[in-house]
């Protein structure tokens, strides 16, 4: 089984197509037959232009059976429907995007039905993948949802190791120290999100049975091998 985790999209339609693509290709010329699993790890809206396209066709994916997880920005829109405070919330956060793209609030309410049945984690025997990452020192099967949806510092700034390699988004690689437009592959966590709507890429990771650190990072604009590591 080889196994692709998506990092976050924000409404980016045209980047996840060009990196569908992109996987296409590398499959078609590394692994053909070997059978594929997508994962997606949230924020599939705001911020971008297509939040629409892109639920549509992250959508289809899941009914050939993609696993797609909730992201804080799923969360914000649920919340969105349930208060003002939750709706103010959502609109702070590049909502209108959102909101613009979906144009209508039958298609708003059709989305934020199906949030709501996502999960926030998903995990295979050497890997855990969740949005935003992990509390550390806290049992995977005791993590929190908030935790899953939003941590960034206490998980980021952890040296390691965890449970099982993580694997989540979240933090923009483009925006933390560094810069950088390629995913940040450590030992015990690889981070997918490259900032595809703040300019960067979109990038993808892939993962095989055989050990828990990618054996390939795929991305818009290029491909990059990491390093082959048993774990």
């Amino acid at each position: 089984m080889i196994t692709l985790a998506f990092g976050d999209i924000h409404g980016m339609a045209d980047k996840l197509e060009s990196l569908l693509d992109v996987i296409a290709e590398w499959r078609r010329r590394h692994h053909p037959s070997r059978p594929c699993r997508f994962v997606f790890l949230g924020d599939y809206v705001d911020r971008g232009p297509e939040s629409q396209a892109v639920l549509e066709r992250v959508r289809a994916l899941q009914q050939a059976g993609a696993i797609c997880l909730r992201g804080n920005h799923e969360a914000l829109m649920i919340a969105a429907v349930a208060s003002d405070a939750g709706m103010h919330a959502f609109i702070r956060n590049d909502g209108g995007m959102t909101l613009r793209s979906l144009r209508t609030v039958d298609a708003f309410d059709d989305a934020v039905a199906w949030m709501r049945t996502l999960p926030v984690s998903f995990e295979d025997d050497r890997r855990f993948f969740a949005h935003a990452g992990v509390r550390p020192d806290v049992p995977l099967d005791a993590q929190s949802e908030q935790d899953l949806l939003w941590i960034r510092k206490a998980f980021l700034d952890h040296p390691g190791p965890f449970e099982k390699f993580i694997i989540h988004g979240h933090s923009p690689t483009l925006l933390l120290p560094g810069h950088s437009r390629r995913p940040h592959v450590l030992p015990h966590r690889c981070n997918l999100d490259t900032g595809a709507v703040y300019g960067g890429p979109l990038s993808a990771g892939v993962f095989t049975d055989e050990q828990a650190l990618p054996i390939a990072v795929l991305s818009t604009d290029g491909s990059v091998f990491a390093k082959r590591r048993a774990r």
